[in-house]
């Protein structure tokens, strides 16, 4: 990934997601654009989808021969080897599982409603990963290890969530900034590894649409050692499936 590109992509995404959402955060002291109501809703949408936007035009300006269809097709190539499937579904196991085993899990809505929120969040969350995975989280892993990489990735894309702290009404508004950055970097590392293991964005887009849907049913407490220990869970395992796959290459590599 060309380093123009990966900067030119942080630009955007940050001053489109800071413009969108600092109007509402503005507006809100003088009791406008309440969370919500209409265009306060169409600024967030077009803020959180800054990443996937940016990203487009970036890769479109760097290579003319990227479509539309053809960032469509990478987004959403569901065709993926089901082992890697079960390493997505192993991670969000740890991910409720974790807090569930500590007690640290209260009841919200409805399971169901949770599993119907998930292609909902698609386009809430999940399309993000076109942007920090497919161009941020690849561009840095070429110049750094693994890991560094995506400690870097997740202080970045923490860092871009940080006005939704501010916005009334949101999730991120009642909560803790510094444990959601601890669940950041155990989301990061659990992303990472689908996409080192599988090379499949849409995979990525699927985990952390359903991590955003399931948080509805499943309320993870704003506590700093369920927080704490689900992130260190979700990185012991990353660090064990990438070094397993890297002795794999390496072994593939003598044969």
């Amino acid at each position: 990934m060309d380093k123009r590109i990966t900067i030119n992509y942080l630009i955007g995404t940050f001053l489109i997601t800071f413009i969108m959402w600092g109007i509402i955060i503005v507006a809100n002291q003088f009791g406008y654009l309440q969370y919500g109501t209409p265009i306060a809703m169409i600024l967030y949408v077009i803020g959180g989808n800054a990443p996937p936007i940016v990203a487009y035009a970036v890769l479109r300006k760097g290579n003319k021969t990227i479509t539309i269809k053809h960032f469509a097709k990478e987004a959403f190539s569901i065709k993926v080897k089901p082992r890697f499937y079960w390493v997505l579904i192993v991670f969000i196991s740890l991910y409720f599982g974790v807090p569930a085993v500590m007690q640290g899990i209260t009841g919200g809505a409805e399971l169901y409603v949770g599993l119907l929120c998930i292609p909902l969040m698609i386009l809430f969350g999940g399309l993000e990963e076109l942007g920090w995975r497919y161009i941020l989280q690849t561009s840095l892993e070429k110049q750094l290890p693994f890991e560094i990489a995506t400690s870097l990735t997740a202080c970045i894309w923490a860092v871009w969530h940080l006005p939704l702290f501010f916005i009334k009404g949101t999730v991120q508004n009642n909560g803790s900034f510094g444990l959601f950055v601890i669940m950041v970097f155990g989301m990061s590392f659990a992303l990472a590894t689908i996409l080192y293991i599988s090379k499949s964005i849409w995979l990525c887009i699927l985990f952390h649409s359903m991590v955003n849907g399931l948080s509805s049913s499943w309320i993870i407490k704003d506590s700093i050692e369920v927080k704490l220990y689900t992130s260190t869970a979700m990185i012991f395992l990353a660090a064990l499936i990438v070094r397993y796959y890297k002795n794999k290459k390496i072994r593939a590599s003598f044969n």
